[in-house]
């Protein structure tokens, strides 16, 4: 068996903002709207994963997470049904 490294990094945040860029698959955390990490490779799928997550295990609300499931598949309809027009 090949042994393999791991890595963790951890930064700590006073004052952090989360965002995310669909059109470069990147999520990034700036502290005060300075310093930032750059996390590229993750999708909007991802996101709407941890979204859906967040609301199941973190806010424990269901109703919420089906909501939030509803909304996208309401969302991607319309798109399908406008790009058939």
């Amino acid at each position: 068996m090949t042994l393999r490294t791991e890595t963790t990094v951890e930064y700590y945040f006073d004052a952090p903002y989360m965002f995310f860029c669909k059109h470069h698959d990147t999520l990034g955390i700036t502290n005060n709207h300075e310093d930032s990490v750059q996390i590229n490779g993750v999708s909007q799928d991802n996101v709407n994963t941890f979204i859906e997550h967040y609301f199941e295990y973190v806010l424990e609300n269901e109703e919420l997470k089906e909501f939030f499931k509803n909304t996208l598949a309401d969302k991607k309809f319309a798109k399908e049904a406008a790009e058939d027009e």
